[in-house]
């Protein structure tokens, strides 16, 4: 990390700002940018830019059904291959890797209570989702011995688990005989499912306010910790909303594997890089621009979220607040943890 004069920094701070629009993402090389994305996109489309600047994995997802407005979201999809060619084939022609995410509406409680209107019981909803997630793993060529992840998209507690451990029972049972398990949660579930050994990969998902997210992250038990969400990447400049929608996410560095398939998971000294530049904020805190850019960046880093530091001069640092490789402003440093090591409570800010 550099550390420069607050004079050359706000230079510099001003020149990386009016870059247009910020369409063009990050910096080719950037070991401490971003490795991880998750995207209900075709990834395919874009997987040469995103091995240029750095992306190792790509998060892509199976789901028994398509849903409205989301036509792109299922890897297996026929309407996702390009010239005859699937989209995980193509992903990893380009030395990207794979992790799979099996989400059909797991943000409803009643799907794991009572199952969905097409299934009628919590039973029939397990059966169609371990059966889907089999066909699709298969379809797209997922070796065995990686992970599927299935989500549980919602804030989990005590109250509301058993079914939701029953279903992990079930997929672990048809599912887990040929791949990996993994939850992307919030934080109780995560542990839950970790104590009851009925997963072997944890993801927190960005529920800061979640039951348990703030403890199980520091825990240190996780694998992976979607760190942003709602981002977009390589739009054209002025078009801020369009682009490729993703989420990004930061590999526990003392962890080897996140049960990724394709060209290899990513390098532990380049996670290590990628968490060392990265903070939580302590309190809700202004975010001083530095102005240009026709994009408008967020005016303030919300309690617990994290950015990441570009520059650092007296008692200002220079900060990344949406992953895109640049410089978005300056917050007080008193404003930030020392590392990204701890999670601050959750609580007023």
């Amino acid at each position: 990390m550099s550390i420069v004069s607050r004079r050359t920094f706000t230079k510099g701070l001003l020149a990386s700002a009016l870059v247009p629009g910020h369409s063009a993402i990050g910096q080719p090389n950037d070991l401490a940018g971003i490795a991880i994305i998750d995207t209900p996109n075709n990834a395919a489309k874009v997987a040469s830019k995103l091995s240029a600047q750095n992306v190792k994995v790509v998060v892509r997802f199976f789901a028994r059904k398509p849903q409205p407005g989301l036509r792109e979201k299922v890897m297996a999809s026929d309407g996702n291959m390009i010239d005859g060619i699937r989209e995980p084939t193509i992903l990893i022609r380009n030395g990207l890797s794979i992790v799979s995410l099996y989400q059909y509406r797991n943000n409803l409680p009643e799907k794991f209570l009572k199952g969905l209107e097409d299934t009628g019981s919590a039973k029939a909803e397990v059966a169609a989702d371990a059966k889907a997630a089999l066909d699709q793993a298969r379809l797209v060529g997922q070796p065995e011995g990686s992970a599927i992840y299935f989500g549980v998209d919602f804030n989990v507690n005590r109250a509301a688990v058993d079914p939701v451990l029953e279903y992990f029972r079930v997929i672990g049972q048809t599912v887990g005989s040929h791949y990996a398990i993994g939850v992307y949660g919030n934080g109780f579930v995560n542990r839950i499912l970790s104590q009851e050994k009925l997963v072997a990969y944890n993801w927190i998902s960005a529920s800061r306010s979640h039951e348990e997210t703030v403890a199980f992250y520091n825990s240190g038990q996780w694998h992976l910790f979607q760190n942003q969400v709602d981002r977009r990447w390589f739009g054209p400049p002025g078009k801020c909303s369009t682009g490729l929608d993703i989420d990004t996410n930061l590999q526990n560095p003392n962890v080897s594997s996140i049960g990724a398939w394709g060209a290899g998971e990513v390098d532990r000294s380049r996670n290590q890089k990628i968490f060392d530049q990265r903070r939580f904020a302590i309190r809700t805190t202004p975010v001083e621009s530095g102005g240009g850019g026709s994009c408008k960046p967020d005016s303030r880093v919300p309690r617990n979220a994290n950015v990441r530091i570009l520059a650092q001069s007296g008692a200002w640092s220079g900060v990344d607040i949406d992953e895109d490789g640049y410089a978005d402003g300056q917050v007080r440093t008193s404003d930030l943890t020392s590392d990204l090591a701890t999670m601050p409570p959750w609580g007023p800010s």
